[in-house]
């Protein structure tokens, strides 16, 4: 099950765990969206289970968000790269992908820059090797660059689930 926070403003911040909505709701920092959810989830606490499906829960007070900044790791890779090889357009699991650095680290390339660093299969990764692409025959599909989209978008691309629920509880709203 997830869990939903939202800014009082209904603006997602982040998926927390049951752990975190214990604590939230005892120290009354936030409140369910409708009174049937609360039933659900007070029930459930009392037959010392956690809640089942999506819950969606909201600050009471409003906070400020400094804009987020994403580092380009393997699972914002995946996200940005859509499972899909830079250099053969192969779509596959996170398990058949791997993290590729357009210009080796050995030989001068950023190690953590966004522009570096693509997603492609084991098969062209270990073709290009220590090598530039250029170099090996491959030509990246899309030009690398940083994953610009807002921190919300990013919560509801790893759990489509809470997008759809999100998307209910604005379509009543």
């Amino acid at each position: 099950m997830a869990v939903l926070l939202l800014n009082a403003s209904l603006q997602p911040l982040n998926v927390i765990s049951h752990r975190r909505l214990v604590v939230l709701l005892t120290k009354e920092r936030v409140a369910f969206m409708d009174g049937a959810a609360e039933q659900a989830a007070a029930e459930a606490v009392a037959g010392r289970r956690l809640p089942e499906g999506v819950v969606i829960v909201r600050l009471l007070r409003t906070i400020h968000v400094p804009r987020r900044l994403l580092r380009p790791n393997r699972r914002n890779l995946l996200l940005r790269d859509d499972h899909t090889c830079q250099y053969c357009g192969h779509v596959g699991t996170s398990a058949e992908l791997t993290v590729d650095h357009v210009k080796p680290v050995s030989r001068g390339g950023a190690a953590d820059r966004w522009e570096n660093v693509v997603i492609a299969c084991k098969k062209c990764n270990w073709r290009k090797s220590n090598r530039l692409p250029e170099e090996v025959g491959l030509h990246l599909r899309r030009k690398p660059a940083p994953l610009t989209q807002e921190y919300a978008h990013i919560i509801f691309l790893r759990y489509p689930e809470l997008k759809a629920a999100y998307d209910r509880l604005l379509a009543v709203a």
